[in-house]
């Protein structure tokens, strides 16, 4: 019986290695590789060939929810598993207009997590009805509550960083202008994009200088 071909993307080594180890004596799965970031990962599928692929949401470079989005347009025929330190419904809401398979917290258990993985290897979503529908209130709570303006779903800090970005600060100018660690800097850059349903600081940019949003009090 063929071996389920599993990728692991995680921007920590020691997350990823106890994830494989995890999945070392199965039988049924085999870890074929490994990226640090979604930009990897997209740029190894092609060698690898996995089938499904364990993805962290929140990483450096190419945040999960992005890479998702990339590798479900690009690679339809590969299940995405979302996985990810803490809740959090905008990055449910997300995950699922991005395409993932399904959506985990990184202290679910090995067996919980075993299972996650045959049953999106099966072409089954994890994705449970209650889980879709908090993500569907969510989103329909954005729109009943002024969520129709732009960038109203984003907070404060973000339409600062925004506009930034929209004046062409790199995350280290923006860390500097706000006081942020260049790290926290890029996780807010990370967050807007996902928001706003972007792939690339170039298109935030447009966005916020279309919608008016270069003032971050505008």
């Amino acid at each position: 019986m063929p071996k389920i071909r599993l990728m692991i993307v995680d921007d920590h080594e020691v997350v990823r290695l106890g994830m494989r180890a995890a999945f070392e004596l199965e039988s049924d799965i085999n870890v074929i590789g490994e990226a640090s970031n979604g930009a990897e990962a997209l740029a190894k599928i092609n060698v690898l060939m996995p089938e499904v692929i364990l993805m962290d949401v929140r990483m450096e470079k190419m945040g999960g929810i992005e890479a998702c989005r990339e590798i479900r347009s690009q690679h339809p025929q590969v299940a995405v598993l979302m996985i990810t330190s803490y809740p959090d419904d905008e990055a449910v809401t997300a995950s699922i207009l991005a395409g993932a398979s399904g959506y985990l917290l990184k202290n679910v258990s090995r067996t919980e997590l075993l299972k996650a993985v045959r049953q999106v290897a099966s072409g089954q979503s994890l994705l449970k009805p209650d889980t879709t529908r908090k993500a569907i209130a969510h989103m329909t709570s954005i729109a009943s509550h002024g969520g129709t303006t732009p960038g109203d779903e984003l907070t404060d800090r973000e339409r600062e960083v925004l506009a930034l970005v929209a004046r062409g600060y790199t995350n280290k100018q923006i860390a500097e202008a706000l006081y942020l660690s260049e790290k926290t800097a890029r996780n807010h850059v990370s967050h807007i994009l996902e928001k706003l349903g972007l792939s690339r600081r170039s298109e935030a940019a447009a966005y916020a200088v279309e919608h008016k949003l270069t003032n971050p009090r505008g």
